[in-house]
Formats: structure tokens, sequence, C-alpha cells
């Protein structure tokens, strides 16, 4: 089949590309400029005229590479296929379906609608798109194992590393306590951080903590490595690609996760939420090196059992079969 996979959302259309690719697929991938993407929720309807040039752009595009599927990234734009009238994959990865404005809240529900297949990628969007898409899927984000990789052994390193965005959405506050408590319990563990996050200025502030600029993804795997233990978003119960990419590195990783339902195993992570939880559990990590070697293992297995690149293709595969026939 020829596939178009549109919008690289954490990088999970790139990988089902090279996973599709390796099925015997032929894949295209078109990343729009989503032209003031950044701006305040408030401004981007005054730029809507730029965006809809943008996005017959786009339309053309797919018309003329006559496609045998079509897989939308992020909900709203699901009106690609709505507006160009082709059958298309709608995949939901988080923020555009739980932070739907009055402006794109309207988009999300007509791409939902029109869609011919319906994914999710975290298991709380369940109870936002299934009243509107009965049939939606929950497809575990693909993690490239071969890539994201042990490059060392979690024994070798106590150092922290707290791999989500210090957003208040990742529940940054409960993590910037938990570095506060760790400052004073343990002064000589060190934590790192990726910047760009409105409590950036907090945790740059702590003198444990060490920001380091925007990480290029080639470079994750062995910044992981650097690092013995994983801090991961503790607010919303949900896991991301951060998290599982450190699983998969090998690392234990300390988040909160609260619909163990969503696997036939529940993913083996070091569960806490609060400061206090957070703390004592990285304490406690820091000084067993065993133990940060036993979860370490464990949860690489686990991420290559269920968040397999080949098993979210074969998933993605099966669903544009289903579409050839609407085209």
């Amino acid at each position: 089949m020829r596939i178009c996979e549109i919008n690289d959302i954490a990088s999970v259309a790139s990988d089902l590309a090279k996973a599709l690719r390796a099925r015997g697929h032929e894949v295209e991938l078109i990343q729009p400029p989503l032209f003031g993407g950044k701006l305040p929720a408030v401004v981007k309807p005054v730029i809507a005229p730029f965006r809809a040039l943008e996005w017959a752009h786009t339309i053309r595009k797919v018309r003329a590479g006559r496609f045998d599927a079509v897989h939308i990234h992020y909900a709203y734009l699901g009106m690609l296929g709505v507006l160009g009238r082709f059958p298309f994959i709608l995949h939901c990865h988080g923020t555009d379906v739980r932070d739907a404005t009055p402006f794109t809240g309207p988009l999300v529900r007509k791409a939902l609608q029109g869609a011919g297949h319906v994914f999710y990628a975290t298991p709380d969007l369940a109870a936002l798109v299934t009243p509107r898409r009965p049939d939606a899927e929950f497809l575990p984000n693909p993690v490239d194992a071969s890539v994201f990789t042990p490059l060392s052994a979690a024994s070798e390193s106590d150092g922290v590393l707290i791999s989500c965005a210090l957003t208040a959405i990742k529940g940054a506050p409960r993590i910037l306590d938990a570095c506060e408590r760790l400052a004073t319990a343990r002064p000589g563990l060190k934590i790192t951080a990726i910047g760009g996050g409105e409590f950036t200025p907090e945790f740059a502030r702590l003198p444990n903590v060490t920001i380091l600029p925007h990480q290029r993804r080639a470079d994750l795997p062995a910044l992981i490595a650097r690092h013995g233990v994983v801090i991961g978003q503790v607010l919303l119960g949900v896991a991301g690609m951060a998290e599982f990419e450190a699983l998969a590195c090998a690392r234990p990783v300390v988040c909160s996760f609260t619909y163990p339902e969503a696997y036939e195993e529940p993913p083996p992570f070091a569960g806490a939420s609060t400061g206090d939880e957070i703390a004592a559990l990285v304490m406690r990590l820091a000084d067993d090196a065993g133990l940060r070697q036993s979860l370490g293992h464990a949860g690489r297995e686990w991420v290559r059992r269920y968040h397999d690149a080949g098993r979210a293709a074969a998933a993605v595969e099966s669903a544009a079969r289903q579409l050839m026939p609407r085209r």
C-alpha cells in the first residue's frame, strides 16, 4: 500500500513510517508548517486565513500522491480529510482533545465524526474520544528499542533525569517539591532536567538541579545513559513517549500511572504522585544499584512487548486496509 503519514507528533508518525516500510509499504511523511502553532489560543483564530492556505496546499499534496490510506496525527488536523474528502485514519495524542478550545472543539468533533478509524495514544483519552467514537482504539505509541537501548547499566549511576517537560500538565510543581526535598535530604544527588517549560526558572534556582537546553532526539539515549533513575510525569496518571523511551533504555521510571487495565500486564513503573513519594522513591533507587538494574531490565522487556513499533504498524496497516474499499 501507499500510505501517507501527516504531522510527526513526538516522532510517532516517523517511527510508524519506518515500521510500515519494514512491512513492505511505501510511506510518505508530510509535515505541515503549522504556522502560528505556538501562539496563545486566543490569538490563533486571527491566523486562520494563513492556516487555510496551508491546509489547501497539504490537501493538494495528498490528492496528488494517490495514497491508499492517509493517517493524520492530532485531532483537529483531521479536518484535512474532511475538507479534502478523502478517507483517513485519525490519531488523537492528548492536548488536541484534552484542551480543545471554542475554536478547535468543533473541528475536533467533525474530524472524529468523519474519520474512517480513530486511534488514541494514551488510555485517559478514551473518556473523551469514545463518547463520539465508540469504535476508537487505544494504540500504544511505537518505541524503537533498537535506538532507545541501554548504552550503560542503570547500576553505574545514581544520577536522576527528569524526562518530562517542566510544565503544569506534566506535574512539574510536584516534581519541584520532590527536588526541593532531595536538596535537603540528599544534597549530593545530582538531578538533570531539560528546560523550556514554564517552571524552568524555579528548577534552575535549586542547587541540585542542572538545566540543559533542548536536546535533539538522537541525543536522548546517550543522555538517559548518563543517569540511573528517571522521573516522568506525575499529574494525569498516564505516560508518554519520554517515559516509555526511558524504560526502553532499561532505566527505572518514577511516575504516576493509574490505568493498569489498559495493558495485559501493567507497566513496571515506580509509582508516585506527590513530592514526598517521588523523593522517597528516588532515594531508595539511588541507594540500591541492584534494584535500579532489575527494574530497568523489567521495563525494557515490557516496552518491547507492548510498545513494539511492528505491533503498532500492524494495527495501522489493518485500519488502512479497511479504508481501501471506501477509496
